[in-house]
């Protein structure tokens, strides 16, 4: 039973090895400041996924990033956003939390202006409630300098997502307790039950790339494969808006 929950332990491990990315901060942000994932019940996280190459990156960052610094601030609800680029150059991501559980403002914002970026194809959008956190830190915080994963598990078609979640919660406090490098971890599953979003804080990439070495690390353990398909890359925040 110990070895089955080491190895179950050691695959969570996996995916977040695999899954981090190097925040650097934008112009937006003060030097001091931070962007705090929120636990409470009231906010809605909605994260945009988009498509890209490593030619049109550039055009379709430009492009979210003008329609977020110009607007976002407006819509009624809007607590910060993140805006990140795959180092694979195939993505650009947005993280925005907001206040209560009324999306409908940023609802007829996102057809207009979020999922319509020039040169972006097939965008995707979803909300998601952080539901469960392990921490070392005061707070699930980051900031510029930061090293933090962004993974998403998309579930199989008749797979349920609050199985996943349980599987994914009992794993989070022996990944925390074998990686001291790693501050926090926090699961975001998806209000339509089709994505569960999971992020986490390193104290460096040195820390991070040093899982790898651990004994009993295998990298053939992935204990979601049965619930879900697991997409994953290194990021860089390129801009903080609030």
């Amino acid at each position: 039973m110990v070895r089955a929950l080491t190895h179950r332990v050691t695959g969570f491990a996996i995916v977040v090895l695999a899954s981090l990315g190097m925040l650097v901060g934008g112009t937006q942000i003060a030097q001091a400041a931070a962007i705090a994932l929120d636990e409470t019940a009231d906010i809605v996280n909605v994260i945009t996924v988009y498509p890209t190459t490593a030619e049109t990156q550039p055009q379709i960052l430009s492009a979210v990033s003008k329609a977020e610094t110009s607007s976002f601030s407006s819509i009624p609800g809007f607590q910060d956003s993140a805006i990140l680029k795959a180092q694979e150059g195939n993505q650009v991501v947005a993280l925005s939390q907001w206040n209560g559980q009324d999306l409908t403002s940023f609802d007829a914002y996102i057809k207009e202006h979020v999922l319509d970026i020039p040169a972006s194809q097939s965008a995707k959008s979803f909300a998601c409630q952080v539901q469960h956190t392990e921490t070392r830190a005061d707070s699930l915080e980051f900031e510029q300098g930061d090293v933090v994963m962004f993974s998403q598990f998309k579930m199989k078609p008749a797979k349920v997502q609050s199985e996943l979640a349980m599987v994914i919660r009992q794993m989070m406090p022996g990944v925390l307790d074998m990686i001291p490098g790693l501050q926090w971890a926090a699961m975001c599953p998806s209000t339509d039950d089709s994505t569960i979003a999971l992020l986490a804080r390193w104290n460096s990439r040195k820390d991070f790339e040093s899982l790898g070495q651990n004994p009993g690390f295998d990298q053939e353990t992935n204990y979601w494969q049965d619930y879900a398909n697991n997409e994953h890359g290194l990021y860089d925040v390129v801009e903080v808006i609030r």
